[in-house]
């Protein structure tokens, strides 16, 4: 605002005023008080508009007075008129100017406050000549961004270079470790890496399709050269086709993945020792598989001895027994390898499983326990089952914790029929595992908690082999239920998806 303002108003309204009044000319010339109105926008206030507005009617009336007082006409009772009312419009239209001036000063104000203030970084972008150079693409006859991309694998390292930055608020320069605006501005183009170029073309595609919004979790540089984890939003507003005045919001992530990893291996080994715990239930079936083969090799050994010791050696039947010590040799490394897998801490891995392998090793490990509770096992078993992906340890403590308790089920008393039945199925692109069995079962209101941590309904149960059940089938990418009618028995099925075009 001009300082002259006041003062040219003040000027002009007295010069109007000694026209209309000393002179005789045939004309409004009170109308042009409408200038002194306008001017005074630059200065006034919204009160100060009405006084101004209020003066110059005042002016305007005077000036009428002396003028034409003793004999009005009817002409000039006519401009005074239109002269008055020229001038109350054009107040009252000011008013309305400087109200909606004021409105959009305070929305200003408080959007900068927002914008400086927010805990989130916040970036005022210009992606007007991003926006170009893909219309210059498009009227190319490249007919999506995938395939201007292979044309041009370097063009979202050049895009990058187009995005000019305009603004940044506060929580901008502290996330990312600047001094100023300045500072951030030259080094942006640098802070974003190699890494995050896979997000800038799929930004680039969201502009292609005149998307609104984009959303991405990728990793940046600060400018102390630290990684950080962030989740950056871009708002594209339809109202700026031009991509002119574009928003970018970013999040730290870097403590939620921290957070997240360490609830992980958390979780990882809560679950071994669980297995660890499994294992210790387990001992007398395991020593008895172990004990097994390890009697067959003294057996054999002995024998291969004797018909060496005979007068006439049979060299045929020594071979016999060597090659049977070996096979049981084989089973017993067998067991204690997979024994040692289950005890293990090593990480998981993804490779390609066959759960009816799965679950006849793992029959065997349970084996023993099968037998002293005289439980009839049955496996149905889907013939050419398709391989899924997947930690075939976490698979093998997913079938044996199921199968414990329904070894546990049908050991109470009074139940009479024990019988196990693991089926698998293939349907609708999923591996079905089934393990029914014939015990107590459940009530229908329990069916909703049996998968929650610390949950059980042993007298010595943790409440953990369940939920680290299904945190394994969902990890797989999975689903987990179980279902009883009580006195007959319970199901408990879990499905492992797998891909087509692993069974062609």
């Amino acid at each position: 605002m001009s300082r002259f303002s006041p003062l040219a108003a003040i000027l002009i309204a007295v010069v109007i005023f000694a026209l209309d009044t000393l002179t005789s000319f045939d004309m409004a010339i009170a109308v042009l008080y409408v200038t002194v109105v306008l001017l005074s926008l630059s200065f006034a206030t919204r009160k100060g508009l009405l006084f101004i507005g209020a003066v110059c009617i005042g002016l305007t009336l005077l000036s009428f007075a002396v003028s034409h007082g003793e004999n009005p006409t009817s002409d000039s009772t006519a401009r005074c008129f239109v002269s008055l009312a020229a001038i109350g419009i054009t107040t009252l239209l000011a008013y309305r100017v400087k109200t909606a001036i004021a409105v959009l000063g305070e929305s200003e104000q408080r959007y900068r406050t927002i914008f400086l203030a927010t805990g989130v970084a916040i970036l005022e972008m210009d992606f007007t000549a991003v926006k170009a150079a893909i219309e210059r693409l498009k009227a190319d006859g490249f007919p999506d961004m995938r395939t201007a991309a292979e044309a041009n694998p370097d063009f979202a390292r050049t895009a990058i270079g187009m995005m000019r930055l305009t603004n940044v608020n506060n929580t901008t320069l502290t996330t990312f470790r600047a001094k100023d605006v300045d500072a951030f501005k030259t080094a942006l183009p640098k802070l974003i890496g190699k890494e995050m170029e896979g997000s800038i073309w799929a930004l680039l595609e969201a502009i292609w399709d005149s998307n609104t919004s984009f959303e991405s979790e990728t990793m940046m540089s600060d400018l102390d050269g630290n990684r950080i984890s962030i989740l950056y939003n871009v708002a594209m507003p339809h109202d700026r086709p031009s991509l002119d005045m574009v928003l970018v919001s970013i999040v730290d992530v870097t403590a939620r993945h921290e957070a997240e990893n360490e609830l992980h291996q958390a979780h990882a080994e809560l679950a071994h020792v669980t297995r660890v715990a499994t294992l210790g239930e387990l001992t007398v079936s395991i020593a008895h598989e172990v004990n097994q083969p390890l009697a067959a090799i003294v057996t054999n050994g002995g024998a291969g001895l004797r018909w060496l010791k005979r007068s006439e050696p049979d060299l045929d039947e020594v071979e016999t027994s060597m090659q049977r010590m070996i096979a049981d040799a084989g089973r017993a490394s067998e067991v204690i390898k997979r024994l040692r897998a289950l005890s293990s801490k090593a990480t998981s891995q993804t490779i390609p499983v066959n759960l009816n392998e799965v679950i006849r090793e793992t029959v065997v490990l349970v084996q023993r326990e099968l037998s002293n509770q005289r439980i009839d096992l049955q496996l149905e078993l889907v013939a050419d089952s398709p391989s899924i992906s997947g930690d075939p340890i976490q698979l093998q403590q997913v079938i044996i914790n199921l199968i414990l308790n329904a070894v546990q089920a049908m050991s109470e008393p009074g139940i009479k029929t024990r019988k196990l039945l693991v089926q698998t199925a293939v349907a609708g692109g999923v591996v079905v595992t089934k393990v029914r069995d014939t015990g107590p079962g459940f009530a229908a209101e329990k069916a909703a908690n049996l998968f929650d941590a610390f949950y059980t309904t042993k007298s010595n149960g943790m409440g953990m082999g369940l939920s680290i059940c299904r945190s394994i089938v969902v990890a797989h990418g999975g689903r987990i239920n179980a279902s009883s009618e009580p006195g007959k028995g319970a199901i408990f099925e879990f499905t492992i998806p797998f891909h087509e075009e692993a069974v062609s």
